[in-house]
């Protein structure tokens, strides 16, 4: 039997039903020549385990998504704070043009990632390069901010 076909055969497989095909063996066997037990031992024993690995699997794929989201929520207020500032971003379609505007809304994108409403536009935060200090006057919490910024998505 091929490892492929032991894994779908053993994901289809509850505890219940080793249990049914082990009480059933149980009660036809031959009394004159008893089922050995402990391979039936071993053998639940070693399911145990898989649903033990498979339930860690579950709660670390759980725990993953509780991180996404954290990150998520994380962005999204961090990026909230530029509303009503000038930030300077780069372009998608060439990145060695800078250009800048006026930050009007946050938009959580469908694929998840987080962006700048800039007019008509939606601009990835991975874009932004810093606020524009030239035509906004801005505090030091808001050059805090820029920093941050940076410094997650890894642009200066």
């Amino acid at each position: 039997m091929s490892t492929s076909s032991t894994s779908s055969l053993s994901s289809e497989i509850s505890m219940e039903n080793f249990l049914t095909l082990f009480v059933t063996q149980l009660q036809n066997q031959n009394p004159l020549d008893p089922t050995d037990n402990t391979e039936f031992m071993s053998q639940l024993a070693q399911f145990s385990t898989l649903e033990q690995a498979q339930q860690q699997t579950e709660y670390l794929s759980d725990m993953s998504s509780i991180g996404s989201a954290s990150l998520q929520l994380d962005q999204i207020s961090l990026a909230s704070t530029f509303i009503g500032k000038t930030i300077k971003y780069s372009d998608d379609s060439d990145s060695s043009e800078t250009l800048s505007g006026v930050v009007e809304g946050v938009k959580l994108e469908e694929d998840g990632t987080v962006s700048f409403i800039i007019g008509e536009e939606s601009v990835s935060i991975s874009n932004f390069i810093e606020v524009d200090n030239t035509t906004t006057t801005t505090g030091s919490s808001s050059a805090a901010s820029s920093n941050i910024l940076s410094k997650l998505f890894g642009k200066k």
